[in-house]
């Protein structure tokens, strides 16, 4: 892991992006107020230009930007299936990149940028942004203390109406964000995986349910969904000693609770003593500017970043892993949807 950023560093390496989307521009302001925003880029030129007229910055084509010498290190924010070659180009130019999630949507294509970031010695980072959750960062360092013994049970909610993709199912949409936490809690990757969903729109889920069993004996469960009537983002630790809950849709300050609950055995009875929720105080610092600072910070240094792509491959595979799974899904809700259109 890399070491502590510090909070006098001077950031010294240029930056472009390349795709000024919809989350792209989130990177190309975040990089700006960094102060070390070189340039823009996208496949269309015009929108290209627009953005580097609003931000002072050069508006330039992929290529250009690939070849730029001025430029050490590119963040990419592109339609999933350009990620891998766009990535490659990048980092055989020698520079160092952070690619959006999913990294790409093979796992062919996954291992070929983990292969070439350390061919090439670049740092190479995947886009899990809510690694840098202050809320789960806090989360991070009170399963490490022990405060809640040992982890047993991790289950997580992400669900809402939101964007569709033609290239990726939700599952490998929005899966990847709550895999990367759980598996940064769990410090291992599971032995078993099953999957249940449904689909509504593609032959893909749209809804899923994903139980892992992992090495230590801990269990998760991860329900995921882009077609729910509401939303829902929590992320909840059941250890032997105590509870803790992320629910990022909390206000400021109640993002993170930790429940100190009794339970104990009296003969053949089951007992408990439930505690109010402890709040942690966390930084209302966003995710997107420390991990955007994380991976300047290791790129400036040579350091091991988190959330690299060989751990955004570990997340793949899983996802992979279920692949059979998932084209079982009989896709029945589907057609009663495009009936009624």
């Amino acid at each position: 892991m890399a070491d502590p950023i510090r909070l006098d560093e001077r950031l010294t390496l240029k930056a472009g992006v390349i795709g000024c989307g919809d989350w792209g521009k989130n990177h190309i302001r975040t990089l700006k107020s960094l102060g070390v925003l070189a340039a823009v880029a996208d496949a269309n030129p015009e929108r290209a230009a627009a953005f580097a007229a609003e931000f002072g910055v050069a508006g330039l084509t992929p290529e250009e930007m690939i070849a730029s010498p001025d430029i050490q290190a590119v963040v990419l924010a592109l339609p999933a299936d350009r990620h891998v070659e766009t990535a490659l180009k990048v980092m055989d130019a020698g520079k160092h990149v952070l690619v959006e999630k999913p990294m790409a949507l093979e796992i062919d294509g996954a291992e070929a940028i983990v292969a070439t970031a350390e061919r090439t010695g670049v740092v190479a980072m995947t886009g899990h942004v809510l690694r840098f959750h202050p809320a789960f960062e806090a989360l991070e360092k009170t399963v490490e203390s022990g405060a809640l013994g040992r982890v047993k049970y991790v289950y997580s909610t992400r669900i809402g109406l939101g964007k569709f993709f033609s290239q990726t199912d939700a599952l490998w949409d929005i899966a990847p964000h709550d895999l990367s936490l759980l598996f940064a809690i769990t410090k291992e990757l599971p032995e078993t995986t099953h999957l249940e969903g449904v689909a509504m729109i593609t032959d893909a889920p749209d809804f899923a349910h994903l139980h892992m069993a992992f090495p230590s004996g801990a269990r998760s469960h991860t329900f995921i969904s882009r077609l729910a009537p509401h939303r829902d983002r929590k992320f909840t630790v059941i250890g032997d000693k105590a509870m803790a809950v992320f629910d990022d849709l909390q206000d400021p300050g109640k993002k993170l609770a930790i429940y100190n609950h009794r339970i104990w055995q009296e003969g053949e009875a089951i007992k408990f003593e439930s505690a109010e929720a402890e709040y942690v105080e966390t930084s209302e610092k966003l995710p997107l500017t420390s991990e955007l600072e994380h991976f300047l910070h290791c790129a400036q240094h040579g350091l091991v970043p988190k959330a690299s792509v060989r751990e955004g491959l570990d997340v793949l595979r899983v996802l992979a892993g279920v692949a059979p799974q998932r084209e079982r899904l009989a896709p029945s809700i589907r057609s009663f949807v495009q009936a009624g259109e």
